[in-house]
């Protein structure tokens, strides 16, 4: 990919041809080598040191995200995404300070921005708010495009009714993909091991885990939140907190159980066997609480609720299994969920509450702090710890 300017470079020669292109756009060159070495492993990366170049790039390349200093010569960074075509569908975040906050307000009002990010940017939480950009882009793109068939087919569909050989052709294809559809469907609802056996026999044998973690996050005071939200706004809430949550669940290699309400549970150690499922169950939970706190603060400068998350965490055996016949459920059971539970509603908002169990298998990697003991149904009184941070 050749430059178009001495200052418009792309990372696709170091990276191979990558899926998405992202535009990264400042008049500081230290800031466009760092963000190109931060993430020319996972995108195209095209950067420009001023919002014409950017506009320049906008014109030869289909962009899919772009992220826009705000404060540069001649043209700010909002003026810049206020130029930059809407078609085809692109997201645009914006580095900022504190001091712009009203004009970033104004364009997030105004659609022009899907994120911001306060300066200095953090690479990890870049990269998420990235993905996460990039999966809407997809979605949109792919929604566009299946209205375009759509429209497509009805304006040919008296043909196509006369012509029969077609049409039972047609037939056979759309028999083929929601073949296609069900089996996907059921990958995304049945850990991938489990639809295999379930296709193969017709049924699943539940396993038990001897180690395994589970979690339970909880967001504090929904019930009063959802109060006051129209049933529109409330879901698409919870949907962007649970799309940012599976995300990181995958990150991590756990397992999402199921969502209960506002309470998303999750598990570490199965399907598949891990040494590691108290470490990268606790991760996991610090991403969340990294994500929801970032979240949070993009909804209340939209006057929105801001969510608060309380987390709980619990080693120990479990079995698995899947439950039902016309809507197939892959759930865990046992005393380890209890005590998961346990550890949830003994938690805080923004705190990730462990047991003792879990404890003696991340104290290498993580502080923590001890909270003392609480009474357990099945067993002795349960030590309690606060994950104050990595190591």
């Amino acid at each position: 990919m050749e430059n178009t300017t001495t200052s418009i470079k792309s990372a696709s020669e170091t990276t191979g041809n990558t899926e998405f292109n992202i535009l990264y756009v400042d008049d500081e060159e230290n800031n466009l080598t760092s963000f190109r070495a931060a993430m020319r492993r996972y995108y195209n990366i095209f950067t420009a040191k001023s919002g014409a170049e950017g506009m320049e790039i906008f014109g030869q390349h289909d962009i899919h995200v772009v992220v826009t200093d705000q404060r540069m010569p001649n043209m700010t960074g909002v003026q810049f995404l206020q130029r930059i075509p809407d078609e085809p569908d692109n997201m645009r975040i914006i580095l900022t300070g504190f001091s712009d906050m009203e004009a970033i307000i104004d364009a997030i009002n105004t659609g022009k921005v899907y994120r911001y990010i306060t300066k200095p940017w953090d690479k990890d939480e870049l990269k998420m708010t990235i993905d996460n950009a990039l999966e809407a882009v997809h979605l949109r793109r792919d929604n566009k495009h299946l209205i375009q068939e759509l429209k497509e087919h009805n304006e040919h569909l008296e043909e196509k009714v006369k012509e029969r050989t077609i049409e039972i052709e047609k037939q056979k294809k759309q028999l083929e993909s929601e073949k296609s559809k069900s089996e996907a469907l059921l990958l995304n609802i049945l850990p991938e091991e489990i639809a295999a056996e379930l296709k193969r026999f017709g049924k699943s044998y539940a396993r038990r885990h001897e180690e395994a973690s589970v979690m339970f996050a909880d967001i504090k005071g929904f019930t009063t939140i959802a109060e006051n939200m129209s049933p529109d706004l409330l879901v698409t809430q919870l949907d962007e907190t649970f799309r940012g949550f599976d995300y990181i669940t995958g990150k991590y290699g756990l397992e999402k159980i199921k969502t209960i309400g506002d309470a998303y549970m999750c598990a570490a150690g199965l399907p598949q066997n891990d040494e590691l499922h108290a470490v990268n169950a606790v991760k996991a939970a610090i991403d969340m609480q990294q994500f929801i706190t970032e979240f949070s603060r993009s909804k209340i400068i939209q006057d929105l609720p801001a969510f608060e998350l309380r987390i709980g965490i619990h080693s120990g055996s479990v079995v698995s299994g899947v439950v039902g016949t016309k809507k197939f459920a892959y759930d865990i059971w046992g005393d380890t969920v209890n005590v998961a539970s346990q550890m949830e509603q003994r938690s805080e908002a923004g705190k990730i509450n462990i047991s003792g169990d879990t404890y003696n298998l991340v104290k290498d990697y993580f502080v923590c702090t001890y909270r003392g003991k609480i009474p357990a149904k099945s067993k002795d009184e349960i030590d309690m710890y606060f994950v104050e941070g990595k190591k």
